[in-house]
């Protein structure tokens, strides 16, 4: 998630890399998920699930109350209708996004059980647009959905216009596109703003390896969605201590990394964040055949799955790391919000695997929730989305790395610094106290770990 989730990955950072592979024409899997975290999904729902409105960390967020008569579109006496946009029905990558349908049904059966937001239920519509259909979902949203809440679209950029002339607010699960980033009518929790690059972890990388990071590697596919982000992540990287003296752009679809390792080992370097994007296995299979043996691999949140911690297994790598802006899932029992969401999850989607996506959906629902609760029975767009941008120091009760004051999208927002550490081990995911160095939780927080790009860079990223 990290912090609240999109594109720059802290959330979005993994959902773009994801997203930027889709528009590649390379099919990925996601099946995996962050299905890591299996001894925390497969908890046995217990008693601990809140039926009385109350979410950990949050507060009271759904509750009886008279409703009431209204004039706003989806907003009934006893109902609100919100649209949650996803993917799941494409061809490509069937299921993509699914995970947000699922949440919101689940957090939807909770609020509702407890009475709703003052009264009213939440009826869920399932806006997918299975890739290519974006502005047609959004003209089906703006006929009878009072927000759109905890979605995405991978080809947003259409749906923009569409969405703002005809007032749906919404509460972003992810935004792909800049246009999409930086809409108005919109407050997305991790505070998303293309000219920063939360990035801390390559700090605390060059903290712990000062002479490696001088002789550091980087990549992307030879795609612009995908080099664009990767050449951020190379400029901030840089600016945290990092020297690249290598920068792969493979082809979109690699049956063989053993040249681009071989190429790396005979270039001597010493710090390895890869240019794959998806689907780590066969690039650690050629690292460990080839005796390639840098100080380090470091991985971005999209490889926080159980297909990286099988991937290691059985191999001679070097250490590998993963940044993540999410709880762990492995260490739900220790964050009580991160607990009630799986719990949640297993009682009202049994059978679906909770994953980082999850998480990121969740953060989208209980900010829209608080908000709109705020707002009693005089539920308007401009209520929820103005006591939206009211809050501080927002976590979702500690499930996410915390964003100090939210802000509308188009109101230059600022995302969090935020980030920590885990270490890839055959089977599992360690958090890395030592390599994080939290200064609040289990995050480092520093403000130094967010970088601004400048006008230079963003022209020429742009370019």
């Amino acid at each position: 998630m990290g912090p609240w989730g999109a594109r720059n990955m802290t959330r979005g950072r993994a959902r773009l890399a994801v997203v930027a592979t889709l528009l590649a024409g390379v099919v990925v899997s996601l099946s995996a998920g962050a299905a890591a975290a299996s001894s925390a999904t497969a908890r046995t729902v217990d008693s601990a699930v809140s039926a009385h409105g109350q979410w950990p960390g949050v507060g009271t967020i759904c509750q009886a109350g008279p409703g009431g008569s209204s004039s706003v579109r989806g907003v009934g006496p006893r109902s609100i209708h919100i649209a949650v946009f996803n993917d799941k029905s494409n061809t490509v990558l069937p299921g993509l996004e699914k995970e947000f349908v699922q949440v919101a049904d689940a957090f939807a059966s909770w609020c509702n059980a407890a009475g709703g937001i003052d009264g009213r239920h939440i009826l869920i519509d399932d806006r997918d647009a299975a890739l290519f259909n974006a502005g047609q979902v959004t003209t089906e949203a703006c006929q009878s959905d009072f927000m759109a809440v905890g979605g995405g679209l991978v080809l947003d950029q259409s749906a923009v216009p569409i969405r703002e002339a005809c007032g749906l607010g919404q509460i972003t699960g992810y935004t792909v596109s800049d246009a999409s980033s930086t809409a108005s009518l919109q407050v997305n929790p991790s505070n998303l703003n293309p000219k920063y690059v939360p990035a801390g972890w390559f700090a605390a990388l060059a903290q712990k390896y000062p002479k490696a990071v001088r002789e550091a590697s980087m990549g992307a596919e030879n795609n612009p969605n995908v080099l664009e982000p990767e050449h951020k992540y190379q400029d901030a990287a840089e600016a945290l201590g990092w020297d690249v003296k290598e920068f792969q752009t493979v082809p979109l679809s690699v049956t063989d990394w053993t040249p681009y390792v071989q190429d790396l080992q005979t270039k001597g370097i010493e710090a390895d964040w890869p240019s794959v994007q998806a689907g780590i296995g066969p690039y650690l299979q050629a690292v460990s055949t080839t005796g390639f043996s840098p100080a380090f691999i470091a991985l971005g949140p999209q490889f926080y799955n159980a297909g990286t911690t099988k991937a290691v297994a059985g191999l001679h790598l070097p250490p590998v790391y993963v940044e993540i802006g999410a709880w762990p899932l492995e260490m739900a029992s220790q964050n009580p919000s991160t607990e009630q969401l799986v719990e949640v999850m297993h009682r009202y989607q049994p059978g679906a695997t909770v994953n980082f996506w999850d998480q990121e959906g969740a953060g989208a629902w209980l900010l829209w929730a608080k908000s709109a609760s705020s707002c009693g029975a005089d539920l308007t767009v401009s209520c929820v989305l103005a006591n939206a941008e009211k809050v501080k120091n927002w976590s979702a009760g500690g499930m996410g790395a915390p964003v100090s004051q939210l802000k509308a999208s188009n109101q230059d927002p600022v995302p969090s610094p935020c980030f920590a550490i885990l270490r890839v081990e055959p089977g599992k995911f360690v958090y890395d106290k030592a390599t994080t160095r939290p200064t609040q939780s289990l995050w480092n927080c520093n403000p130094k770990n967010l970088v601004e790009l400048t006008p230079q860079q963003v022209a020429a990223l742009s370019g």
